[in-house]
């Protein structure tokens, strides 16, 4: 199964379970994805490695997000980043401590 064979079925899951928060961030990767795709030249799609490249790039840019709604005092907005992000950080691999 490739990862957006995974994620696509990720999104059913959510849809069904009508978890808005997940959907969110699943449709935030799978954008991200076929943007990649879209733009490479590669006519097999993205591989896994910039997979991974295109998923530390959200999750920063969600991190980023956070801290600028925070100091905004946005936690409105802040909180629906905070739930993409744990979304996101689902696929990345875990961090050494």
């Amino acid at each position: 199964m490739s990862f957006t064979d995974k994620i696509n079925a990720e999104i059913k899951t959510a849809m069904l379970a009508r978890n808005e928060a997940e959907l969110r961030g699943l449709r935030a990767i799978k954008a991200a994805l076929l943007l990649a795709a879209t733009s490479s030249s590669a006519a097999d799609g993205v591989s896994e490695e910039e997979s991974l490249k295109i998923l530390q790039k959200l999750a920063k840019q969600r991190k980023e997000s956070i801290e600028i709604f925070q100091k905004q005092n946005r936690e409105d907005l802040a909180q629906k980043e905070q739930e993409e992000l744990s979304v996101i950080e689902r696929f990345l691999p875990k961090q050494m401590s």
